[in-house]
């Protein structure tokens, strides 16, 4: 029997054992070869060959050198042009100022820029990077947000990858909204039509809670049964707890999702605490960071 020792839901024991100790034991799919042959599980194949290093590729195809010189000739012009410049919020202006001293302009007096880096990746990415690879501070959650396309779970797959392989650790890929209807069979489908497998919402939240690295995809499609909602935060607190690294994808940042109660699941519970813990999350906006300043402006 092979066995994947670093496999999230067995830690190695190919079989997984039920907390009800009148319930029998079930092989778990390390052991069947159903899972994948590295400790990165979940991740759906459109995204597995996907590294930190693709994606800035990706990312430089979609927002092209000659877009970024253009805001950045312009946002230089702005800041040195002293009717506009009193119109910009002085912290705007020190952070705009700091993109451009990033980007190194020379001084040639033709405009050129030495690093078009700083004002093109996503905002936050550079940070993101430096934790996975370097690991210089221990973040506990990190939010990545952006548009439909804009490469989200592409990034947390790359993150999730490049994180396992530095330390050697397990990781898994969730989609939120596959996970709620799995959570939905095992409420309302008695007769397990759909839960063949007889998991309880605790078999089925043991692996997310112990991942040493887990990503929640589409997190703000979770579904709205209470339930789910229930199951979900207390995935979130007991990881919190234990310091171990959460990786959540949505359309929009936590704090603009909060403004929008009919539609985003967890403000059913009024947790403030997780709330205000999910706006204090480590951000990822998938728009170039001179770009998003701009539209301050």
């Amino acid at each position: 029997m092979k066995v994947k020792s670093a496999c999230p839901l067995c830690h190695g024991k190919g079989v997984i054992f039920d907390p009800d100790l009148c319930a029998p034991a079930r092989v778990c799919g390390c052991s069947s070869g159903t899972r994948g042959e590295t400790a990165v599980q979940g991740i759906p194949v459109r995204y597995r060959e996907v590294s930190l290093e693709s994606f800035w590729e990706w990312w430089k195809r979609r927002f092209p050198d000659g877009q970024v010189l253009i805001e950045l000739n312009e946002a230089n012009a702005q800041l040195e042009s002293d009717v506009i410049r009193e119109t910009i919020p002085t912290e705007l202006q020190n952070k705009i100022a700091g993109i451009l001293n990033k980007c190194a302009a020379k001084s040639d007096g033709e405009g050129g820029w030495k690093s078009l880096r700083p004002a093109q990746e996503p905002n936050g990415f550079g940070a993101l990077k430096t934790w996975i690879l370097k690991d210089h501070k221990t973040i506990d959650l990190c939010w990545i947000d952006g548009a439909p396309g804009s490469g989200r779970s592409s990034l947390a797959s790359a993150a999730l990858r490049a994180w396992c392989e530095r330390l050697g650790k397990a990781g898994l890929f969730v989609s939120v909204r596959t996970l709620s209807q799995e959570l939905k069979d095992t409420y309302y489908d008695t007769r397990s039509w759909q839960n063949t497998d007889f998991q309880s919402e605790r078999d089925r939240m043991t692996p997310l809670q112990t991942a040493p690295c887990l990503v929640l995809d589409d997190f703000d499609r979770m579904d709205s049964d209470i339930r789910v909602v229930r199951a979900f935060v207390q995935l979130l607190d007991y990881r919190w707890s234990e310091h171990l690294p959460t990786i959540i994808t949505a359309a929009k940042w936590a704090e603009s999702l909060q403004t929008e109660r009919e539609t985003y699941s967890i403000m059913k519970l009024e947790d403030t605490s997780t709330l205000n813990r999910l706006s204090q999350a480590r951000r990822v906006e998938l728009v170039p960071t001179l770009s998003r300043l701009m539209k301050s402006v």
